[in-house]
């Protein structure tokens, strides 16, 4: 089952099983990558590519067979259409994809138990405290919440890990904030069995490009 929603106008989301992502596939989402890695990482990325491509065609209304660029460093782009934002993110067997005529990022986590440099590099010393009073499964679920939160800021502006994102500041059990000219909010009305978080900024205006 794949679910869609559309937060705000123009900008597109939705949440799949692996499985049901890849009951999608077309030949379009076939990148190059895909033939060089593990069985388990191409599923998973395939899987990224076709929901991102469903949303395309059945949100954006592209043709079916519009195809995904990868970018070194970067997230995927639309040949063609470049003030259009592509973000998409998979953890265990779920996968998300936000497309946006402004910059856009998704981010997806299963909750695993963080290690004490984990905390140490994400968190700010008073998060980290609150964090470490809590029961390990708590403790999980609230670090995946923040996390999420901190990397789909970076998506959104396009520089992924090397944006540092554990530098942005989240609270613990925080659901939406700012961070620069972002807005960043956690997915409770898409069911996904995840911590799931969106990050956007302003629409991209005519004759831009995207982030």
């Amino acid at each position: 089952m794949i679910t869609t929603l559309t937060p705000r106008p123009g900008l597109h989301l939705a949440v799949a099983s692996v499985p049901a992502a890849l009951n999608t596939l077309r030949s379009a989402d076939i990148s190059p990558a895909s033939r060089t890695m593990p069985p388990w990482r191409a599923r998973e990325h395939l899987a990224g590519r076709a929901l991102a491509r469903t949303l395309l065609s059945g949100s954006l209304g592209l043709p079916l067979h519009t195809p995904l660029r990868s970018r070194t460093g970067g997230p995927p782009c639309v040949p063609g259409h470049p003030q259009l934002s592509v973000s998409i993110s998979h953890s265990g067997d779920t996968v998300a994809a936000a497309v946006a005529h402004q910059p856009v990022g998704i981010d997806i986590q299963a909750p695993s138990p963080p290690s004490e440099g984990l905390l140490r590099r994400c968190c700010s010393p008073s998060a980290a405290a609150a964090l470490r009073r809590l029961p390990p499964e708590e403790r999980a679920l609230h670090f995946a919440y923040l996390w999420t939160a901190q990397e789909a800021c970076v998506k959104a502006l396009g520089t992924g890990l090397a944006g540092a994102p554990w530098r942005i500041d989240v609270a613990p059990g925080a659901r939406e904030g700012r961070w620069r000219r972002l807005t960043w909010r956690h997915l409770t009305d898409i069911g996904s069995p995840l911590p799931t978080c969106l990050a956007y900024g302003r629409p991209v205006a005519e004759g831009e490009e995207g982030p």
